[in-house]
């Protein structure tokens, strides 16, 4: 916990010039010795995900202070292994999702940085922490990640989608649940809508697929919520939710879970018990230390898995 409020800390101290900080995922204090290492630069994107390939195979160490390495030591890539990681993306999942949808660039949140390269140096640090969330994927039980923060406004469900695009570009089968279910947006941040949502799939105990969305071309899928639920309680603590997630599982590498703000809703208890490990959004200048504290005292301290400081707009 206190890397979170370290990381705070310092963020509150640097202004960077680009509009994503960083972003910081805190691994178990197991890996606290391991060496740090820094993805290399390439020279040019030609291709993303062709870019990620090369980070995973050359790496140096940062000489310059880094973000990612204050918050954690973060395990070399190589941790991993790749022909089993390479052997999972190429089986077909059981889900079957109603719709596949096309992203339109014009219709898009332009926070979504990992999607269009609307900022290159912010999207760099999401394909990093995919590289580094899939190497302590295989240590530890990260197959359910909620991202969550203290309040509104913090960039959290951009978070999300960025971090779903990033993995999915890393070849990871990714889905992205939204459990905002007092504001949801992840539909409105994708400029898409659904025909049916995981409330009417839960309430009607439909199938997963019933509700699940493809997006393309980045091949990712998520489980959205078309409007906000006044009971939320009512779905999350319902079995065929439960059910649902764990007909889930086996089909992806990561289920990401988008949340209401800790400090603004009480469905933190449940989520928690839906998900492996909580990864903290902070926008330096709306959310202190007091804020953080707050948020983050229901969460067991083996489950805040990191922290991603968002400077977006």
């Amino acid at each position: 916990m206190g890397k979170v409020f370290k990381a705070l800390s310092k963020s509150e101290s640097e202004q960077p010039q680009h509009s994503l900080a960083a972003v910081v995922v805190a691994e178990e204090e197991a890996h606290a010795a391991r060496p740090d290492h820094q993805p290399a630069e390439t020279s040019r994107r030609r291709n993303r995900r062709s870019d990620i390939e090369a980070a995973r195979q050359d790496h140096e160490p940062a000489e310059a202070f880094d973000f990612l390495r204050f918050s954690l030591n973060a395990p070399a890539t190589e941790a991993f292994d790749r022909e089993a990681t390479a052997g999972s993306t190429t089986r077909n999942t059981a889900i079957s999702p109603a719709r596949e949808v096309t992203l339109d660039a014009a219709r898009i949140d332009p926070h979504l940085v990992a999607f269009y390269d609307f900022d290159p140096r912010a999207a760099e640090e999401y394909n990093k922490t995919a590289i580094t969330m899939i190497s302590a994927a295989a240590d530890q039980p990260l197959r359910r990640v909620l991202i969550a923060s203290a309040q509104h406004g913090e960039g959290r469900t951009c978070v999300a989608l960025n971090l779903a695009c990033a993995l999915a570009q890393a070849k990871q089968r990714v889905l992205v649940v939204d459990t905002d279910l007092q504001r949801p947006s992840l539909l409105r941040l994708l400029g898409i809508e659904a025909d049916t949502d995981i409330a009417e799939a839960v309430t009607r105990q439909l199938s997963a697929s019933a509700a699940t969305i493809s997006v393309m071309p980045y091949g990712f899928h998520v489980l959205p919520l078309r409007e906000r639920v006044e009971n939320s309680a009512e779905i999350l603590a319902s079995p065929a939710l439960r059910e649902m997630l764990n007909d889930c599982e086996a089909d992806y590498d990561f289920m990401i879970f988008d949340s209401s703000p800790l400090l603004d809703s009480k469905d933190a208890n449940l989520l928690m018990k839906l998900t492996h490990a909580t990864v903290m959004v902070v926008r330096p200048g709306k959310t202190n230390a007091s804020h953080l504290s707050r948020a983050i005292a229901p969460l067991p301290e083996d489950n805040v898995f990191g922290v991603v400081l968002n400077r977006a707009g």
